[in-house]
């Protein structure tokens, strides 16, 4: 009975969380098209969001 009650708390624990996930604000991606190799500079502010 005990393996029964745990197995049900992890089924539905995990449906929920399915759930919760499936309802999120959906992310965003950004892609770009890179023409020539990018220096370490442009890279770096890149990844530090710096860009105008």
């Amino acid at each position: 009975m005990k393996l029964l009650v745990q197995s049900a708390m992890i089924f539905f624990g995990t449906l929920l969380a399915a759930g919760l996930v499936a309802l999120g604000e959906p992310g965003s991606a950004e892609i770009r098209m890179v023409q020539e190799p990018a220096s370490a500079a442009t890279v770096l502010v890149g990844l530090l969001g710096l860009e105008d």
